[in-house]
């Protein structure tokens, strides 16, 4: 969990900071030569990129393919969330290169956030990080305690 800024460098390298690799490592993330792999890809649901243990996509990958292979909706998913999906080990620095599509989808340049979400660990552009914290009006967050106090939170 938690918020991390990070700066990313002109080959596209990012720190992925320890206390995400723990949490992922009890994800199932798996060692890899030096170091960890974990995969990254896009956000189906937010303009930023989801990290993952190779399990944790797996499931996602096997559930998706018990959808009718027809459905808009699951050709979505495999076009959006599992062909991008790359697999991205820790190097000895700490740090993990981001794909330049992902980039690109993301609007990843220097300033980066990780954001730890409890069951996910998501990469955002600081820009985009601040702008999405800006943008909630006092009424969404209003309707987000509502939603949260009806469910115990």
């Amino acid at each position: 969990t938690g918020l991390h800024h990070c700066l990313m460098d002109e080959k596209g390298r990012v720190a992925f900071p320890s206390p995400l690799r723990s949490a992922l490592e009890k994800l199932g993330a798996h060692q890899q030569g030096a170091g960890e792999s974990f995969i990254l890809t896009q956000s189906l649901y937010e303009p930023c990129l989801v990290a993952m243990s190779e399990q944790d996509f797996q499931a996602q990958a096997d559930k998706v393919r018990q959808l009718p292979p027809s459905n808009p909706a699951a050709m979505q998913f495999k076009r959006f969330v599992i062909a991008p999906a790359t697999v991205v080990v820790v190097d000895k620095a700490g740090r993990v290169g981001v794909p330049k599509e992902l980039r690109e989808y993301a609007d990843l340049e220097r300033e980066c956030v990780w954001a730890g979400v409890v069951e996910r660990i998501e990469l955002w552009s600081k820009a985009r990080w601040d702008e999405l914290r800006r943008a909630l009006s006092s009424d969404e967050l209003q309707r987000t305690r509502e939603f949260l106090e009806r469910h115990g939170l």
